[in-house]
């Protein structure tokens, strides 16, 4: 087989967003991606999707030149070759190794096609027979006409959808977008909806003070929160809340120093692209798993490309501890032919197709595309 890449082409994608009136409070009306297609000289193609439209430029002017006429096959190398060793001054590293990762998932997925694998089976095989998946729910927005005592009924409201609609088996939804005095009640009402035993989560994304933090710990204790993901900014305050309160905690951190030194913080949640690297995102993973902290996969307003990663290695990480976050139903297109993967039951069945088994959808992708 003739493995050389003939074809790098990176298009920016905007596509809206369709559950509005909460996202839009966040600024976001659209998932802002940059979808990859690496085809080589024999007809393979290669899938990958980065966060942002910025990585675009990155691929198409720098790393497009560096991967045409090498070979897909060799992983390591192209990293090494588009991905320069620099330290923790140079923050634009940061930038390129996202913009890698739709490189490094297209190569997978091209790996996937030529030896008639499923990706799961490339990382190491099905571990699991769906990849398991919460629901995620969001306090409605102001501007759209709701006060703060419409927020506990409107998020009991979304659980109690998710549990109807999909059977959910686990619902997470956003707190401190209003003031703590209207997160109790929510919370409490929440709990209400979904009942005692049903694993319920929070997320505050770092909003609150420690004093603001301790004190909604304390109000809502007896509601047995499964998680409490970043109450606070510091990680240093993450950890004494969570000594202090007994509570579970979770952070998007994935340095691994950072939980060895703090110990109380139980998981870490990253998102499939944060190394560029489908295999060192697999090893963070086990390796959390083995100092015996949680882990599971962060939503990143993904469309159906990185949705599909998150599926396969939802499948075939035995170190995923809970139902990771989802939030692909909040696209109006995912960009993929066929019938969505949609979360059923609590889960995603992968289908054993070579590669990533999804295929492109061109017309929705000159639809949505951002730099026409």
């Amino acid at each position: 087989m003739n493995n050389i890449i003939t074809r790098v082409t990176a298009t920016p994608v905007l596509v809206p967003v369709i559950v509005g009136e909460s996202a839009r409070w966040f600024r976001r009306e659209h998932l802002d991606r940059t979808i990859l297609e690496i085809e080589t000289a024999d007809g393979i193609l290669g899938l990958g999707e980065a966060r942002g439209l910025w990585p675009a430029e990155i691929i198409s002017e720098r790393f497009a030149p560096l991967l045409l006429g090498s070979d897909a096959s060799d992983h390591d190398g192209l990293r090494r070759r588009c991905l320069k060793p620099l330290d923790f001054g140079f923050p634009e590293r940061h930038c390129d190794t996202l913009a890698y990762a739709a490189i490094d998932l297209a190569l997978w997925d091209i790996a996937g096609k030529m030896q008639g694998k499923p990706l799961y089976e490339l990382l190491g095989g099905a571990v699991r027979e769906r990849a398991e998946f919460g629901a995620f729910g969001y306090p409605p927005n102001p501007d759209e006409g709701f006060s703060e005592k419409d927020v506990p009924r409107v998020l009991a409201k979304q659980a109690e959808k998710a549990i109807e609609d999909n059977g959910t088996t686990y619902f997470e939804f956003k707190i401190a977008r209003y003031r703590s005095h209207v997160d109790i009640p929510t919370i409490r009402a929440v709990r209400k909806a979904v009942g005692d035993d049903f694993p319920l989560a929070v997320d505050a994304n770092q909003t609150y003070d420690e004093e603001t933090a301790a004190e909604v710990f304390r109000q809502v204790a007896e509601q047995r929160l499964d998680n409490f993901e970043e109450p606070v900014r510091s990680l240093a305050g993450i950890d004494r809340l969570a000594k202090a309160f007994g509570v579970k905690v979770s952070s998007h951190c994935v340095d691994a120093d950072v939980f060895r030194a703090l110990p109380n913080i139980t998981a870490s949640v990253p998102d499939i692209c944060i190394f560029g690297n489908l295999s060192a995102l697999m090893r963070h993973m086990e390796a959390m798993s083995q100092m015996g902290r949680g882990t599971w996969l962060r939503a990143m307003w993904e469309l159906g490309i990185s949705w599909a990663a998150m599926c396969h290695v939802g499948i075939s990480s035995s170190a995923i501890s809970r139902p990771s976050q989802a939030l692909i139903d909040y696209a109006e297109d995912d960009l993929i032919m066929g019938e969505p993967w949609s979360v059923r039951g609590g889960g995603v069945k992968v289908p054993a197709v070579p590669g990533l088994g999804i295929e492109l959808d061109r017309r929705a992708l000159e639809k949505y595309r951002a730099d026409n």
